[in-house]
């Protein structure tokens, strides 16, 4: 009998601990949070700007030196920059189908280069 009461005044007393004035945390913030733009290498070196978030189709071709790469589409060639961090467990596939998303970094006297935060084959 005593265990039916201690029961009960354990479920009286749950509502007082389950309301909570706190906010949840907000989930962080990802990469697929972004919103990247398909683009094609030919619009992105006319008309892409500097900071703009990209999604770029096509493969990566060769290294050209640490951490940039060079990358090709049916409109052309760009370079990319892949940080030892963000390459894939499977390592880079060159010349396999990939999907490259990443930050335009844009320098009047430099070539445009694209900052790879994601890379994905498609097969």
């Amino acid at each position: 009998m005593k265990g039916l009461i201690f029961s009960g005044l354990c479920l009286l007393s749950l509502p007082a601990f389950s309301e909570n004035d706190l906010p949840l945390p907000s989930p962080p913030a990802s990469a697929e949070a972004h919103d990247y733009k398909k683009q094609s290498i030919e619009q992105l070196i006319d008309s892409g700007d500097d900071d703009e978030l990209v999604r770029l189709s096509g493969q990566i071709i060769k290294k050209l030196r640490c951490s940039i790469y060079l990358f090709r589409d049916k409109t052309g060639e760009i370079q990319i920059q892949i940080k030892n961090d963000d390459i894939p467990k499977k390592g880079l596939l060159f010349r396999s189908p990939t999907i490259i998303k990443g930050e335009v970094t844009k320098d009047p006297n430099k070539p445009i280069v694209v900052e790879a935060d994601k890379i994905l084959y498609v097969f």
